[in-house]
Parts: structure tokens; C-alpha cells; sequence
């Protein structure tokens, strides 16, 4: 009895091993099809790469697009932008690096990156007036320009130590690596030494006054393209806190343009804030294109008024800037 009810039992865990022997055949089926069907393919597309012809990567730096599509096109190769960089040795739209590099021997159809010139890297040189010589100095580094000489000058407006003159001007548009001088003051002139004031925005009469009692001559330019009133003074040489002698001849430029009875002029009255240090202050015309034109370009004391009649013929709007921040703007 006991050996009939053993026979059934290993018969029944014969049947329920089954499933499981079947499943991991067709599993070990399937990794094995897989497997083929990787290794088919993998020789396929080997074959397939191996069957282009090898080329070698053409020199594409300095060309323009055109030219590297043609030069590219001419292996079988394609063209993909990577991105954009300054260069002040390659015009822009042109190409300035690439990867691989020329003369690599690649399969057709090889991707080239490349990475297109968007010209020399300009920057906007900060006011540097009013500040110490290291600041100035630092200031022009960040900016990635370069001190050039710095001189020292007498000046009526500036402590000594501070920088009174910069050249470009504040606001001017300047390629990475550019040279900028400074005039750095001596502080105020012994009695014995006699510097220029600024006669800008004033008119002729009180330059020609001073002129008079400081023994200057005086040499009169007049310009019929001003964009201001007749009889102001637009410009002067030597600049304001330059030194002068008796004798001297100092050069100006009066506005002298045509004036129509119907020309339109605005007031312009701006008031300085409050504080302790002299603030630069830039106000341009607007044109209808958009650019500007500087009618002041100035140091003024804290408090200080501006009081100006601007005529605004074609410009669109006037633009007050202080130590080169937009505070006011006005349509005409």
C-alpha cells in the first residue's frame, strides 16, 4: 500500500516540474534568437561603414559657410554648429575652430562640428573720472581692455589721486584688449598756474571775456550743422583742467546753423541729487533709427542744475544718463 501511494506522489512532482523546464527553454530560445539577430546586425552595419571610402577633413578655418558646405560636400561629409565664439583675427560668419581637425582622415559622412565667428568682442568702456587710480585701473581690467599711459595733471574739480581725464571718453564702444590713458590729479594748481575752464553749453561772450583777461587768443570755428542754439559753444581746445599760459591760443566750436521760424526747441531742466562725489552726466539726442548723438558729456557737482534749449529737428526723443544709468528719457 505504501508503495502504490509513493508511485503517485513522484508522478504528480514529475507533471508539476514540466512548466518550469519549458518556460526556461523557450527563455534560453529567445536570448539565443536575440543574440543572432544582435550579431547580424552588428556585422551588417560594420560591413556596411567599412564599404565608405576614407577622406581626409578639409582646413575649413576662415571660410565662409558657403565655402565650407562646398569644401564638406566634396567628401561626404556634414556640417553641424557647435557654437559661436569672438575672434578678432576672423570676420564674422566665419569659421574659427573646428572638430576633428583639418587633416584627419575620417569615413564619409563624418559629422564636422564647427564653430562660427561672431566677430571681434566689443565692450563699453565704464566712466572711469572721479575714481582712484586703482579702482580705474581695475575697472579697465574686468572690462578686458588694458591701462595705457597714465599722466598727471593740476585740476580745479578733481582730488589729487583721483582720476580727472580718460581717454576713449566714458560710453565708448571698444574691442577686448583696447588701450585706455588716464590723467590723474595733482589737486588743485599752485597761483602761479593757470588752468582752462570748461566753456561748454555757454556761449561765446563769456569765453571771449576770459579770453580778454587772461591774455588768450581766441580761435572761432563755426558750425552750420549743430544740432544746438546758435552762439553756444559745442566744443573747446584744450579741454577743461588743462593747463594754459599767457599767449596761448584756445580753439572753439560755436553752433552757427540755419534756423527756421517755425523750429521746434525743448527746455531741458535737470536737477543733480544730493551727496558727496561729482557724478557723470551724458545726455543724447535719439534719432529716428534709434542711434544717439552726445550733446553733454560731463562731470557735474552734486546739486547742480542743467538748464539747456535743445533743438530737436529729425531726433525723436533725448536720453539723460548718470554715471551710465538711464534716468530719464522724453519723447519730443
Amino acid at each position: 500500500m505504501n508503495e502504490f501511494f509513493d508511485e503517485v506522489s513522484s508522478k504528480n512532482k514529475s507533471k508539476k516540474g514540466r512548466p518550469s523546464k519549458v518556460i526556461a527553454f523557450v527563455l534560453v530560445t529567445l536570448i539565443l534568437f536575440a543574440g543572432l539577430i544582435y550579431f547580424s546586425m552588428d556585422w551588417a552595419l560594420d560591413a556596411l561603414i567599412h564599404t565608405r571610402k576614407e577622406v581626409t577633413v578639409p582646413d575649413l578655418k576662415y571660410k565662409t559657410l558657403p565655402e565650407t558646405l562646398d569644401l564638406l560636400a566634396a567628401g561626404n561629409l556634414t556640417l553641424k554648429k557647435a557654437g559661436d565664439e569672438a575672434d578678432a583675427k576672423a570676420a564674422p560668419d566665419t569659421i574659427v575652430r573646428q572638430l576633428p581637425s583639418a587633416g584627419t582622415v575620417v569615413r564619409e559622412g563624418r559629422v564636422i562640428r564647427v564653430w562660427i565667428s561672431k566677430g571681434e568682442e566689443e565692450v563699453t568702456l565704464p566712466n572711469l573720472v572721479g575714481q582712484s587710480l586703482r579702482n580705474a585701473q581695475l575697472l579697465i581690467r574686468q572690462n578686458g581692455l588694458v591701462t595705457g599711459t597714465v599722466d598727471n595733471a593740476y585740476s580745479n574739480d578733481y582730488d589729487k589721486g583721483t582720476v580727472s581725464a580718460q581717454n576713449p571718453a566714458n560710453g565708448s564702444k571698444l574691442v577686448k584688449g583696447s588701450v585706455v590713458t588716464l590723467v590723474v590729479s595733482n589737486g588743485p594748481p599752485p597761483q602761479n598756474v593757470m588752468l582752462m575752464p570748461s566753456f561748454r553749453m555757454q556761449k561765446l561772450t563769456d569765453i571771449s571775456a576770459w579770453a580778454t583777461a587772461n591774455d588768450i587768443n581766441l580761435n572761432v570755428t563755426e558750425d552750420a550743422s549743430s544740432a544746438f542754439p546758435n552762439g553756444v559753444i559745442t566744443d573747446q581746445s584744450p579741454a577743461a583742467d588743462m593747463q594754459v599760459n599767457k599767449g596761448d591760443t584756445v580753439n572753439v566750436i560755436v553752433s552757427r546753423r540755419p534756423v527756421s521760424a517755425d523750429e521746434k526747441s525743448y527746455r531741458l531742466h535737470y536737477e543733480m541729487a544730493q551727496g558727496k562725489n561729482q557724478s557723470n552726466v551724458r545726455i543724447t539726442l535719439v534719432n529716428s533709427d534709434g542711434t544717439e548723438k552726445d550733446i553733454l558729456n560731463e562731470m557735474k557737482d552734486p546739486g547742480s542744475k542743467i538748464d539747456m534749449d535743445i533743438p530737436y529737428g529729425n531726433s525723436t526723443a533725448f536720453r539723460i544718463y548718470i554715471n551710465g544709468i538711464l534716468v530719464r528719457e522724453r519723447e519730443f
